[in-house]
């Protein structure tokens, strides 16, 4: 994120007054993360954190324990789908829900037509609920 700023504050008298400022700043987040991505090619999985379990002695931990262990599998479950998806898709799924972008900005960052961006985001959806659901079959 420094690192993205940084290059924001470089590029700032490049800046054209009739793009967003937001798609513009997510652009270059998203080119400086592409880049760290190639140079680290490696994939991190996101942990829960410990503080789910809390350090309250006086309630019952059982049923806690269980619904924390529960809901990492599940998000491992997820990120792991969410991982096999092609990048194009993986990109769009992140900007929508990580980024909390609209679809129209999504298209301006990563520079297609929005039905494009509406596509990718459709199939995103539809594989990563196949892969979950295969993955609770087996």
């Amino acid at each position: 994120m420094q690192e993205t700023f940084s290059k924001a504050l470089l590029a700032l008298p490049r800046y054209r007054e009739e793009n967003h400022f937001k798609s513009w700043l997510f652009r270059i987040g998203r080119n400086e993360a592409i880049e760290i991505i190639r140079r680290r090619r490696r994939t991190v999985v996101a942990e829960a954190p410990e503080e789910y379990l809390g350090t309250d002695p006086l309630i019952d931990r059982q049923p806690a324990a269980r619904e924390v262990m529960e809901q990492k599998e599940r998000l491992q479950s997820l990120d792991k789908a969410i991982a096999q998806l092609p990048d194009a898709e993986r990109e769009v799924l992140a900007l929508r829900l990580q980024g909390d972008l609209p679809f129209k900005e999504i298209a301006q960052v990563i520079d297609v037509p929005l039905g494009t961006v509406l596509a990718r985001m459709h199939r995103a959806k539809k594989r990563v609920k196949s892969l979950l659901k295969s993955e609770s079959n087996e």
